[in-house]
C-alpha cells in the first residue's frame, strides 16, 4: 500500500463516520477500504491504480457516468459565477428556468411549482412540513398527522436500536 493511501485511510478511520457502516468493523485493525480517487464513465480507480466497474451506481452514474464532460463543463461554468446561493429569500437565473421546464413536463394546472432540495430525506421532510402548513392555512390545524407503512427493514432498525429481538 502506498503512503498516500495509508494516510487517507488513517485519517478517514480516525475522523469520518460512514452511513450504514459498523464503525467497529470499519476501524478494525487491518481493514483497508478502497480509496476512490477518480472516475470516468462507469469506471472508478482507487489510490493504488486498480480499476472497478461502479456497480453501486453512485449519484448520477447510473445515467451519465463519472466525469461526464457536459456535466463537468456546466459545473465549472457555474463555479466561475457563484458556487452556491441561498434560496432563502433570493433566487438566481437558472432556478426559475429549471422550475418552468420541470412544470412543463406535466399537464396544465397539475404541477405549477417545484421545491428544490439537496437529497431525498430532506425532500420528504419538507413535503411533510408543507402538507401541515397547507392544512393550517386552510384553517384545519387538527389535520397534522401522517400514516406510514413500517417496512421490514425499518422494523429491523427499530429493534436493533431498542435492543429487542424480532
Amino acid at each position: 500500500m502506498n503512503d498516500d493511501t495509508r494516510k487517507w485511510i488513517e485519517s478517514d478511520q480516525s475522523h469520518c463516520w460512514h452511513p450504514f457502516t459498523r464503525q467497529t468493523e470499519w476501524c478494525a485493525r487491518g481493514h483497508e477500504p478502497l480509496v476512490l480517487v477518480r472516475g470516468k464513465g462507469p469506471w472508478l480507480w482507487d489510490s493504488e491504480g486498480r480499476r472497478y466497474l461502479d456497480g453501486n451506481s453512485s449519484i448520477w452514474t447510473n445515467i451519465h457516468g463519472h466525469a461526464h464532460p457536459t456535466i463537468n463543463a456546466a459545473i465549472q461554468d457555474q463555479l466561475g459565477k457563484v458556487a452556491h446561493s441561498s434560496f432563502l429569500g433570493f433566487t438566481h437565473p437558472l432556478a426559475g428556468e429549471l422550475a418552468r421546464r420541470l412544470c412543463n413536463f406535466f399537464p396544465v394546472k397539475t404541477l405549477e411549482r417545484v421545491f428544490f432540495s439537496d437529497n431525498g430525506s430532506t425532500a420528504i421532510e419538507c413535503a411533510l412540513k408543507m402538507a401541515v402548513q397547507y392544512r393550517q392555512q386552510l384553517g384545519e390545524p387538527e389535520r397534522n398527522r401522517f400514516i406510514a407503512f413500517l417496512t421490514a427493514i425499518m422494523g429491523y432498525f427499530r429493534c436493533s436500536l431498542t435492543g429487542r429481538s424480532r
